[in-house]
């Protein structure tokens, strides 16, 4: 968190790859490991980077085996708890990649549709204007990664959630098209670590990294 009252406000909702889960499954990367924290760090305390992330998080799905993993239904009030807000990072979609859901590309990226849709109503800058969003491509599932049959043997993921989510940044682009925000695809400068599903810590930053500009392009301080 900064104090700088006159902070530009940035909103990262996400899932366990914005909350830090390390691919060996033992805990959370520290903060100053995480992308979020490594994007405060580079911003400076001009800019306030909320960290909303949550493990199994989907866009808009329940998940009858971890409750409270619906996108769509925290949202809005995460949204009403830290207005007002100048920039939302979204990056979701890899757990609506899993087997039991079944969902294609073009089904996840008109979820996520919904969710920069309920963005611009319910977050705002100042009253009647919405925030900039930046929707962000989730890194490739690695079904080939070292632990990846071990962690997830296609009771998860399998070999058509991989193939699925290399096609996820082409639909994700053409919806964020139809709603005038900003589009980045994490999997060109990141990849999984050896459960091929989350972050390696040189993942985080590097999307951390590729990411400072996208924000000062979005929201530039004067």
């Amino acid at each position: 968190m900064t104090t700088n009252p006159k902070a530009t406000t940035i909103l990262c909702y996400g899932d366990s790859n914005t909350w830090g889960q390390k691919p060996d499954k033992s805990g959370r990367y520290p903060v100053d490991v995480r992308w979020t924290g490594r994007l405060q760090k580079q911003l400076g305390e001009d800019y306030y980077v909320i960290e909303e992330g949550l493990s199994s998080r989907t866009t808009d799905l329940e998940y009858a085996k971890k409750p409270g993993r619906n996108g769509k239904t925290y949202l809005m009030p995460c949204l009403v708890s830290q207005n007002p807000i100048d920039l939302v990072i979204l990056m979701l979609g890899t757990n609506d990649l899993k087997v039991e859901f079944n969902r294609s590309p073009e089904d996840i990226a008109n979820a996520v549709k919904g969710l920069v849709a309920d963005i611009k109503e319910y977050a705002f800058v100042k009253p009647n204007v919405p925030p900039k969003v930046l929707v962000v491509g989730p890194i490739h599932v690695n079904d080939q990664a070292r632990d990846f049959q071990d962690l997830y043997g296609g009771v998860y993921y399998d070999a058509g959630s991989a193939a699925k989510s290399r096609l996820l940044a082409d639909a994700l682009q053409s919806i964020v098209n139809e709603t005038e925000s900003a589009f980045f695809d994490a999997s060109t400068v990141s990849e999984p670590g050896e459960d091929g599903i989350h972050f390696s810590e040189a993942a985080h930053a590097a999307l951390a990294s590729a990411l400072v500009q996208h924000v000062h392009d979005l929201v530039p301080r004067p």
